[in-house]
């Protein structure tokens, strides 16, 4: 069998060299030695090794040398396109928020000197484009179904976010103005929704601002609010998830009720939602921190300062909403996560499935080459390699959140690496001898029955149905167990065989 040979141009030294290099300098050198040195290092690093990935893609549709040009050419468009341009680096931005959760690619002029890094993605293709087709060896098999998935994941990987993120820190109010504090920079809106103006900045040191985490009308002070989550600690949910949320009161704080929240069985999806780096949440940083009642004609208006979450806003009429918060210029912006998104924030569970779906096949395959009746004593041993490849798969799973590194639990780096350990298993499976190939086909389709029964609860998590993750991690589980009987099943009609038919051994018969 001869390797494809945009395959080879993945697995490439080079382009496995670079891409190790891309991973450490996003995220060890970057955080351990920030400076023009690492910013550049992930530059080229990328440029190398974005073209195979590319080639890949485009050698569904294109003859090799084509697809290969077309890659080189493409990459060095894009990343022109997006360091020239404020435009394409928002468009970037909005395709690396959609695969690892949301991301910031800036445009910058001085990172084209990068570009010549395309001449060394060139020459590992001409290396591989003029070599011998490659030996149908295991070790040869082996560097390809490790350098692909390495080197798709790290794509789709970027920096470490910073270790705070933009946030609504606090509201208040200066005359008509509803004035807000993102990063240490004031900000103000008259109608406290949109159309935000910096404050200038004064360069007397700023005056410690004590939140206000209760307020009432001007005219009735009686009626107040309160937000949730003042004062919480990272480690101390106390409110069980209910951390985005106002009470309100109209008898002078006797009797407190929920005026707004965000719903806590949805508490964990919000959570997900926001990147915080090496995967803890600052619960503190998600909560309602300080409110703000201004008396509007027609009643009155409340202002929430919803940390990472944005804003929330009650207007006259008594209606609640949340919203985002737009700097001008190219300042943050904060937007509030959505309560439902389809397939968003369940990488964790997609990585369960896939190793559910590896230990379905090891299963199968052990039940399938347990039956099978061979002279050569071929029969069990055939399970092996699916069995020590799914021992492994779970420190290779280990890599996605070194690589991926916030913990909004992104979707699609550990469906990349799903598919791929998925991949591998089945050529695994359909690859031993004694097994009947188009037998272990319906094996396979059981073992990826037993992921896609085990991911569908948590799918249906992301659009409110169930509404709680806990209840949707047993649902998978139980989906899941229950598919192991068929798993069974199917792996024990895969390995019958005639009464009369014996497996031939794998190495050629001996003469007399």
């Amino acid at each position: 069998m001869r390797t494809g040979v945009l395959l080879r141009w993945t697995a490439h030294p080079l382009t496995v060299g670079a891409t190790v290099v891309l991973l450490l300098n996003d995220h060890v050198l970057k955080q351990a030695w920030p400076g023009l040195v690492t910013g550049k290092l992930s530059d080229v690093a990328g440029l190398v090794v974005a073209p195979p990935v590319l080639g890949l893609l485009f050698g569904l549709f294109l003859a090799d040398r084509i697809g290969a040009v077309a890659a080189v050419l493409t990459t060095g468009a894009g990343f022109a396109l997006v360091k020239l341009t404020a435009g394409g680096a928002g468009v970037a931005s909005a395709a690396w928020s959609v695969v690892n959760g949301p991301s910031v690619v800036l445009a910058d002029p001085a990172d084209l000197v990068a570009l010549p890094a395309l001449g060394l993605a060139w020459w590992a293709w001409r290396r591989v484009a003029g070599a011998p087709p490659l030996p149908d060896g295991l070790a040869s098999r082996v560097r390809v179904v490790v350098a692909v998935p390495l080197v798709v994941l790290a794509i789709t990987a970027t920096s470490a976010p910073d270790h705070t993120l933009p946030s609504v820190d606090s509201v208040r109010s200066a005359g008509s103005q509803v004035v807000i504090e993102v990063r240490g920079q004031l900000y103000r809106s008259s109608s406290g929704v949109d159309g935000w103006t910096l404050l200038s900045t004064s360069r007397e040191p700023p005056q410690a601002h004590r939140p206000q985490v209760e307020a009432c009308l001007p005219e009735a002070a009686a009626h107040c609010y309160r937000v949730h989550g003042a004062g919480v600690f990272d480690s101390d949910d106390t409110r069980g998830g209910r951390l985005l949320g106002v009470d309100e009161t109209i008898d002078g704080g006797r009797t407190w009720h929920t005026a707004w929240e965000v719903p806590a069985a949805r508490w964990e999806f919000v959570k997900r939602q926001h990147p915080f780096p090496a995967d803890v949440t600052r619960v503190s940083e998600v909560a309602s921190v300080e409110v703000l009642v201004r008396a509007v004609p027609g009643g009155h208006e409340v202002f929430v300062a919803n940390g990472v979450d944005g804003l929330a806003v009650r207007d006259a009429a008594g209606a609640w909403r949340r919203v985002a918060f737009v700097s001008p210029g190219s300042g943050p912006a904060i937007r509030p996560a959505p309560l439902t998104a389809f397939g968003q924030s369940i990488g964790d569970d997609v990585g369960t499935a896939g190793l559910l779906a590896l230990l379905a096949l090891v299963i199968g395959t052990t039940v399938a080459a347990a039956r099978v009746r061979s002279r050569y004593g071929r029969g069990l041993a055939a399970a092996v390699p699916v069995a020590v490849f799914a021992f492994l798969a779970v420190p290779i799973t280990g890599l996605v959140p070194f690589v991926v590194s916030t913990s909004g639990a992104s979707t699609v780096p550990w469906l990349v690496t799903t598919l791929c350990l998925v991949g591998i298993g089945t050529v695994l499976a359909l690859a031993q001898r004694p097994l009947r190939r188009s037998r272990m086909l319906v094996v396979v389709a059981a073992a990826v029955l037993t992921a896609l029964a085990s991911a569908a609860p948590a799918l249906g998590w992301t659009v409110g149905h169930p509404q709680e993750h806990g209840t949707a991690v047993v649902l998978g589980l139980i989906f899941a167990a229950a598919c192991v009987p068929v798993v069974v099943a199917v792996g024990w009609w895969a390995g019958a065989r005639d009464p009369d038919v014996l497996v031939e051994p794998p190495w050629p018969r001996l003469p007399g």
